[in-house]
């Protein structure tokens, strides 16, 4: 069961090379790993020239949604994901969800949980989630980080491509119609994947927050705006319920610090926040 992974990259060489080798070092599993550059000036394009375990392109698209959608319909693998330059696999994170998709042949998508971090390594927050549900996504957020996302091809040979016209909420916009279809979805609390807070990325921010929103919450009915507050309470009672706001110490990874994908350095955190500050 093989497993693409689409990078859409512009001009992020250094966060880059760690996300490939972060998909590189997976023990066990063959992971075919699709660059899609839009036209980088820093020096990827020689890097991937010389990289042909990659397979990539670069050429003008029309947004990371496009890449996306250009790297999926190169992608050969059964199960499929997306992974920003800043975004990295913890070590066995390909392995459990080749297991676990093997194991659980009924599960269209996969989530888990996720750390983030500031490029030099440093824990910022952990996040812990549960599967998506289209009530709280439009009363909030989508809470579940698509670097921690997994899902089955037979979801795009149905037609669920990205909306390469959104900027910043085309994953959220692209799950609500997926769950609306009906597709089955699991999620697993194990930490799979780093979120880097580079200070940069499209969806930091209150103001980028309110974007996404009036993107993908130009479908949301009446009741759903009315029932917005209490919806969103229940959801996060459903996280104190589930223990997503406590993590026990030392908290222990392995990752890539920005800029040197040579060797994973391991990070013991003792202080350790859920919240993430935008």
């Amino acid at each position: 069961m093989e497993i693409s992974v689409i990078t859409p990259s512009l001009n992020m060489l250094p966060y880059l090379k760690c996300c490939a080798a972060s998909l590189a070092d997976q023990q066990g599993v063959h992971a075919e790993h699709i660059v899609v550059d839009g036209g980088s000036t820093d020096g990827t394009v020689d890097w991937l020239s010389a990289m042909p375990e990659i397979l990539s392109m670069s050429e003008k698209d029309h947004g990371m949604y496009d890449a996306v959608n250009k790297g999926l319909r190169l992608a050969k693998g059964e199960i499929l994901a997306y992974l920003n330059c800043d975004e990295q696999y913890l070590p066995g994170t390909l392995a459990f969800v080749r297991d676990f998709f093997s194991g659980n042949p009924g599960v269209d998508i996969l989530s888990g949980d996720v750390l983030v971090t500031r490029p030099d390594g440093s824990l910022v927050a952990f996040r812990k989630s549960f599967a998506p549900r289209p009530a709280y996504i439009y009363a909030s957020y989508l809470y579940t980080f698509t670097c921690a996302l997994f899902f089955r091809r037979r979801i795009i040979d149905a037609g669920f491509w990205f909306d390469p016209n959104l900027r910043i909420a085309g994953d959220t916009e692209w799950l609500l119609r997926v769950l609306r279809a009906g597709y089955n979805t699991r999620h697993w609390s194990r930490y799979l994947s780093i979120f880097m807070d580079t200070g940069k990325n499209a969806s930091k921010g209150e103001n980028a927050l309110a974007a996404a929103r009036r993107e993908y919450c130009q479908g949301m009915s009446a009741w759903l705006k009315a029932a917005r507050l209490p919806i969103n309470g229940l959801r996060l009672l459903e996280k104190v319920l589930r223990g997503n706001y406590c993590q026990s110490i030392p908290l222990e990874y392995d990752i890539y610090p920005a800029g040197f994908p040579g060797q994973r350095l391991h990070y013991a955190a003792e202080k350790i926040a859920f919240r993430w500050r935008r």
